[in-house]
C-alpha cells in the first residue's frame, strides 16, 4: 500500500511540474539527442553510446506522450475542497467557456460536445418522450448540453445548475431560443420551483458527482414539481456494468487512500435507483440498462395521493 501511494504521488508531482513547464520534455529530448550523437561522432567507448541512446529514445516517447496528455483538459486542483462543495466544485472547473464545455464532456470543442448529447438525447426521448406541449426541467444542467437540443422539441425548458458559471455558458450557447429558462440553485434541491409545475423532469450524467442523500433529495423534489402523470427520467453508472466496474476499480487502485475528490465518479446499482423512485412516491419505476448507464424512469400518480411508502411499480 506505501509503494502504491508513493508510486502515485511521485506521478501526481511529475504531471504538475510538466503542466506548469512545458517545454521541459522537449528540451530534455533535445539535450540527449545532441549526447547520442555527439558520443556517436566521436566514437565513445559502446557503452556510452547505448546508453545515451536508450536516454535519447526514452525522452523521445515522453516528449511524445506528453505532448498527447496535455491535448487533455487541465483541470484545476480541487484538494481543498469536500465532496459535498458542488458550487464550488463546478464553478472551479468551469472558470471559462471552454472549460466549463470540457467538464461536460471532456472536450471543449463546441462540436465534439454536441455530438456527446447526440446518446443522451436518445436516451431521454426514447425512455421518457417528450412532447411539444411539456414543460421540461434538467436538473444539473451544466452547459445546456441537453438543453440545447430538447428545447427545440418542447413548448418550455428549464436548466437548473448550482455552478453558476456553467449557467453562463449554457446562456451563451442557448442564444436565439426564445423557449428556455436557466435558474440557479443555490443548494441541492428544487426549493427554487413551484409544485406541479411541469411535465418531464430529468438528469443525465450528473448523480455521479453526488452524495447519495443528495440523489434522494433531487428525486423527492422532483416528484413535488412535476405535474400529475408528469414523467421522471434519471440515470448513472452503472455499477453492475462491465465499464461502471472496471471504473469504479481503477478508482480503488489509485485514489482509496485519499479523500475523495469532488469530480470522483460515484457509481450506482439499479436497486438503488428503484428505491428512491418507490419511496418518493413514483409509480410505474422501471429500470433500463444501457452500458455504462443504468436508468431509472417512473411516473408521478394522475391523482395526487399521500405516500404511505408502498407505492406499487413496474420493473422492465
Amino acid at each position: 500500500m506505501e509503494t502504491r501511494k508513493t508510486g502515485y504521488m511521485i506521478r501526481r508531482i511529475i504531471v504538475s511540474f510538466i503542466r506548469k513547464y512545458r517545454w521541459t520534455p522537449s528540451c530534455v529530448a533535445a539535450v540527449f539527442m545532441v549526447t547520442f550523437a555527439v558520443s556517436s561522432y566521436r566514437r565513445d567507448a559502446r557503452p556510452i553510446v547505448v546508453l545515451s541512446g536508450i536516454a535519447f529514445a526514452a525522452a523521445c516517447y515522453v516528449w511524445g506522450y506528453s505532448v498527447r496528455a496535455l491535448k487533455s483538459a487541465t483541470w484545476p486542483s480541487l484538494d481543498h475542497l469536500h465532496r459535498r462543495q458542488y458550487t464550488e466544485t463546478w464553478d472551479t472547473l468551469a472558470s471559462s467557456p471552454s472549460q466549463a464545455r470540457a467538464a461536460a464532456c471532456g472536450k471543449s470543442d463546441e462540436g465534439q460536445l454536441r455530438f456527446s448529447a447526440q446518446r443522451p438525447v436518445t436516451n431521454v426521448t426514447e425512455l421518457a418522450g417528450i412532447k411539444a406541449t411539456d414543460n421540461v426541467l434538467e436538473i444539473g444542467c451544466g452547459v445546456a448540453r441537453i438543453g440545447l437540443e430538447l428545447a427545440p422539441r418542447c413548448q418550455q425548458w428549464t436548466g437548473a445548475d448550482i455552478s453558476k458559471n456553467m449557467l453562463a455558458c449554457a446562456a451563451d450557447r442557448l442564444v436565439g431560443l426564445n423557449n428556455v429558462h436557466l435558474v440557479h440553485l443555490t443548494a441541492a434541491n428544487l426549493d427554487a420551483f413551484s409544485a406541479n409545475s411541469f411535465d418531464l423532469a430529468y438528469s443525465t450524467n450528473m448523480f455521479d458527482h453526488l452524495d447519495q442523500m443528495d440523489r434522494y433529495k433531487y428525486i423527492l423534489d422532483a416528484f413535488r414539481v412535476l405535474r400529475p402523470a408528469g414523467r421522471l427520467y434519471v440515470d448513472n453508472t452503472d455499477l453492475e456494468s462491465d465499464a461502471g466496474w472496471a471504473g469504479f476499480a481503477n478508482g480503488v487502485a489509485t485514489a482509496q487512500p485519499y479523500e475523495r475528490s469532488p469530480f470522483q465518479p460515484s457509481p450506482t446499482t439499479a436497486a438503488e435507483l428503484t428505491a428512491y423512485a418507490k419511496r418518493a412516491g413514483f409509480v410505474e419505476v422501471r429500470t433500463h440498462h444501457r452500458s455504462p448507464l443504468v436508468i431509472v424512469t417512473a411516473i408521478k400518480p394522475s391523482v395526487d395521493q399521500s405516500f404511505d411508502g408502498n407505492s406499487k411499480s413496474a420493473g422492465a
